[in-house]
């Protein structure tokens, strides 16, 4: 296989070839593009045509041609080989025996199947009956290949008379055996939905049952298992025939179920794709980002869709999305809205709203009344400003929070600076449970008022008192906790505390406490310090002077303050308990 590898190297330039996924920029002898995988502003992929490598000094990544395509395309070594080999033009047997066993026979067997299920779905009309129903024409049908599956051991017995190994066909996950030792189909009275990977072969199924023959105790909907040639943390429905379009609209449109799809793309809308059998991983959301910066989604229109909208924003966030929202009326899903107009599916489409419109919309507008009180409102704010903070864009920060100054009527500068010292993750309506603190001790702040707290219950006389005259710096969070120290959500703390701080000498105890305390006011300055730059900087970009200087005299004494707390506070590292994965961290 080596020669073979070399072979390809030697016909295929990797420059040539990174350019068809790439912008590559000259630099030097080499050349350099912004790394395909992981988010950055400034290229960090370097690209050696001597060497024939290539790696990128942001996340570490490297190889040769194979490698990145392996990487890029999510393919096994023997599939990179053979997906390299056709686009080089080669005639070669990429494959021996043992990747023949492991991969190839799974490709043919699903190939086999495909074919299989296509003729029986001719042969059912029951099965024809339902797709026309579902306004699905022919053309539709025969493009995505779909088929029945009549089950019972019809398949089974056909691919073994076509020579494959009962074991292959087995771990192809086409067929299984009964309690009674007997081998029977996968998928029975049901229609059956090819799952092509991005290079368009089938890898796996989705049957969905009849409505004749559904029944409680049966799946509606029943996938294919994962096998080496399927993940379905990496395959998208219709991906393979869509991502041009994607990639030229720069972007997508994300639906549920392969029927959705279907009936989406029959309408003429073609950025499509459907995830069906597993939720949105990264691996997906890695793929569709290289081809576009937009993701348009839809929910159902009640409270539920509306706080699943809110949560999907912090997974497409993460991935630099603009995320649009498809408001689809009365219309329960796409697929029902494509059935009863097409034309109205692609309109809307076009149509659709950015998500964080939406929301300002529904809490400002909508929900007007039902958050009109002065606390209720400066929570719906905080709880926007922590998922516009989310966004990785600051360029998109700042539209929306133009946006949401116009709709709430507070200034720009007074959200500017409330989202400068936002710190908790917590979320507008969740639940004490959520709440806990222990769930959502990511910050520095946070680290540093659960060792207070829990240094507190070890000596609650003595320390209490003190932690209660430093309430104001600690996270909102925290403070439930001091007023109800034998409360529900203090109990884990209180054992906490006696594992890491039990047998600590008093003398220790106390200097640690003094410490944290000491930390902790750093850093509730530090956030002032944080929001007045904030502030100055609005001051100067308006030409303010005589503002901008008072800013300056406040921001000044803060950094006093700072300065003069670190000059009594031991640069010691603080104790963390022992047995704590946390153990040498430096507080």
């Amino acid at each position: 296989m080596a020669k073979e590898v070399e072979l390809i190297k030697e016909k295929l330039d990797l420059v040539d070839f990174l350019r068809s996924y790439l912008k590559l920029l000259p630099a030097g002898k080499n050349f350099k593009a912004l790394c395909p995988f992981h988010q950055e502003k400034t290229p960090s992929f370097v690209v050696s045509p001597e060497r024939k490598i290539w790696h990128c000094f942001g996340c570490g990544e490297g190889g040769d041609l194979i490698k990145f395509a392996m990487k890029y395309e999510n393919l096994e070594f023997p599939e990179a080989l053979r997906f390299l080999a056709e686009k080089a033009g080669l005639q070669i047997q990429t494959l021996g025996y043992r990747e023949q066993k492991e991969f190839g026979v799974l490709y043919d067997l699903h190939e086999a199947a495909k074919d299989f299920f296509k003729r029986e779905l001719l042969k059912n009309s029951a099965a024809s009956e339902y797709l026309k129903k579902r306004k699905l024409d022919e053309a539709t049908i025969s493009d995505f290949e779909l088929g029945f599956a009549p089950g019972g051991e019809t398949l089974t017995l056909h691919l073994l008379k076509l020579g494959y190994d009962i074991n292959d066909i087995t771990r192809a996950g086409l067929s299984y055996k009964n309690l009674s030792g007997l081998y029977r189909d996968r998928f029975e009275a049901r229609i059956i939905f090819p799952i092509a990977n991005h290079l368009g072969k089938i890898v796996a199924f989705t049957g969905r049952l009849l409505p004749s023959e559904i029944q409680s105790e049966r799946p509606k909907y029943l996938n294919s298992p994962e096998t080496p040639i399927f993940k379905k943390s990496k395959i998208l429905y219709g991906f393979d025939k869509a991502r041009n379009f994607i990639a030229d609209s720069k972007a997508v449109f994300l639906v549920e179920g392969q029927m959705d799809f279907l009936s989406v793309w029959q309408s003429g809308v073609k950025n499509v794709v459907a995830v069906s059998g597993t939720g949105l991983s990264p691996q997906h959301l890695e793929r569709l980002r290289r081809l576009a910066d937009s993701v348009i989604i839809s929910f159902d229109n009640d409270e539920a869709g509306f706080k699943a909208l809110e949560r999907s924003l912090d997974i497409f966030n993460a991935f630099d999305f603009h995320v649009k929202v498809l408001n689809l009326g009365n219309y329960k899903d796409p697929a029902e809205a494509c059935e009863a107009d097409p034309l109205y599916l692609k309109q809307t489409v076009e149509w659709a709203r950015p998500a964080f419109n939406h929301l300002f919309e529904t809490y400002f507008v909508l929900k007007k009344e039902e958050f009109s009180g002065i606390a209720a409102k400066k929570r719906i704010i905080r709880h926007l400003l922590l998922m516009i903070k989310k966004i990785r864009s600051a360029v998109e920060q700042s539209i929306w929070v133009k946006e949401l100054s116009k709709y709430s009527n507070i200034g720009e500068a007074a959200l500017l600076s409330e989202i400068a010292n936002l710190e908790s993750e917590k979320q507008f309506g969740e639940t004490a449970e959520e709440d806990h603190p222990q769930k959502n001790s990511g910050t520095r702040m946070d680290l540093i008022a659960e060792r207070l707290l829990a240094i507190a219950f070890v000596k609650s006389d003595e320390f209490m008192p003190l932690l209660k005259a430093k309430s104001d710096k600690l996270p909102a969070l925290y403070l439930g906790m001091i007023d109800e120290p034998l409360g529900e959500k203090t109990g884990m703390f209180e054992l906490r505390a006696s594992f890491e701080f039990g047998d600590l000498e008093a003398d220790a105890l106390k200097k640690e406490f003094n410490d944290l305390l000491g930390y902790l006011e750093i850093e509730f300055f530090k956030k002032e310090a944080e929001a007045l730059r904030v502030r100055m900087r609005l001051a100067e970009e308006r030409g303010d002077e005589e503002k901008m200087l008072e800013i300056l005299g406040e921001f000044n004494s803060v950094a006093t303050k700072i300065d003069g707390l670190k000059k009594v506070l031991n640069t010691e590292k603080s104790y963390i308990g022992k047995n704590n994965e946390e153990k040498n961290t430096k507080i």
